[in-house]
């Protein structure tokens, strides 16, 4: 499902249409891991699918420092998304996270996808774009 427009709408709700979405004392309060450097929240929009696999779970890392590029974070609060990530991605996890200046990208506040996906494609998929549709089966 195309989850694009309803995810900015609910972005910006979060703050009124301004600032930062993660930098939000709501979102930081729905964490469901923090330490000094980062914390994890479940991403307000879930994904269908991740390669054509079905999501299971979708957490978001986010550095409390607001920064657009892990290159703007110090050693150590860049080491601290890294050990999240790291911790993550031996359970199953997925560790994705889109470039700066990525077309895609709704939130301009770095932040890591956690994603956990069955592993059972589905027999069939078939995508269209303009508009989005999604079938499976």
């Amino acid at each position: 499902m195309n989850h694009y427009r309803k995810t900015i709408h609910k972005y910006k709700s979060l703050q009124g249409g301004k600032g930062c979405p993660f930098c939000n004392s709501e979102t930081m309060a729905s964490a469901v891991y923090q330490d000094e450097h980062v914390y994890i929240v479940h991403n307000i929009t879930k994904y269908d699918l991740w390669e054509l696999h079905d999501v299971q779970d979708h957490l978001l890392v986010i550095p409390k420092k607001h920064v657009e590029s892990l290159s703007e974070l110090s050693d150590n609060e860049r080491l601290a998304v890294m050990d999240q990530a790291a911790n993550y991605e031996a359970d199953g996890y997925n560790v994705y996270a889109r470039g700066v200046g990525f077309v895609k990208r709704s939130v301009k506040h770095q932040h890591t996808h956690l994603i956990k996906t069955a592993n059972k494609k589905p027999r069939i998929s078939v995508f269209l774009q303009n508009p989005y549709y999604l079938f499976k089966k």
